[in-house]
């Protein structure tokens, strides 16, 4: 009699201890996906708080990049007002009725929201008081902005420049008394002061402690009542380069 025997089925189930394997493999894959996840989050709001810092920074002083027939042309809120804001919301509302405030000094998609621009990308508040700083403190650590090195360097700044007649003569010492020079800056507190200065008998002049920014210099020869008008740009941390030329069309200095 022959006997048949039958192998065993290799269709058995997972055992418990192969389980419990899979169970921990997939909870470690999930971990590390989740980090992942959470890591790429972290990552795209710290560079998003960045950008917004730095264009809040850019409307405090201006875009350097941005120019006009070869001249700078933004200079933010600095550049009309002669001072630092004494806070973000300064950048969109008029803080005090200032004659010389030309905001809102953020881009369109900043300022639809009234309080997303002063909140970073976790949603706490910039850190701002009128500093030279923007602090950033949601993510868990801090972030700062640096606006500028030195106060000064966007607030007490020089302008030089010389005085010549249609024929390029300069005014010499029977003239340079004759010749007013008038620039018109913004004064800080919303307001305007003119600074007046006399050429020397070469003509040339200088002005210190000036806001950057562009302003209205007037060059008037008092006996004709004859006057040029420009409007002259003041870069920040003193670089004046050379002398800016004040010459008069028609007048001569006689």
């Amino acid at each position: 009699m022959v006997t048949m025997r039958y192998g065993q089925s290799h269709n058995r189930g997972f055992s418990l201890i192969e389980l419990l394997i899979v169970i921990v493999v997939l909870g470690i894959m999930a971990a590390v996906a989740t980090k992942s996840m959470t890591g790429s989050v972290e990552s795209k709001r710290h560079n998003e708080t960045e950008r917004e810092m730095e264009i809040l920074a850019r409307a405090i002083v201006g875009d350097p990049g941005l120019a006009q027939n070869g001249r700078r042309c933004d200079f933010g809120y600095v550049g009309d007002v002669g001072a630092f804001p004494p806070n973000l919301q300064a950048l969109v509302q008029n803080p005090g009725g200032y004659s010389t405030w030309r905001g809102p000094y953020l881009p369109p998609s900043f300022t639809q929201d009234s309080t997303g621009f002063k909140l970073d990308a976790w949603g706490a508040s910039y850190a701002y008081s009128g500093g030279l700083t923007i602090t950033s403190t949601g993510g868990g650590s801090t972030m700062t902005k640096l606006i500028a090195d030195a106060a000064n360097d966007y607030l007490r700044n020089r302008f030089a420049g010389i005085v010549k007649d249609a024929a390029d003569s300069l005014p010499g010492i029977k003239y340079r008394d004759s010749v007013n020079i008038r620039l018109v800056v913004p004064d800080g507190s919303g307001g305007t002061l003119v600074k007046n200065i006399k050429p020397d008998a070469s003509g040339t002049f200088a002005l210190d402690s000036l806001p950057a920014g562009i302003h209205k210099l007037c060059v008037i020869f008092i006996p004709d009542a004859d006057t040029l008008v420009r409007y002259i740009t003041v870069l920040p941390r003193n670089k004046t380069g050379r002398p800016y030329l004040c010459k008069f069309a028609a007048h001569h200095f006689m």
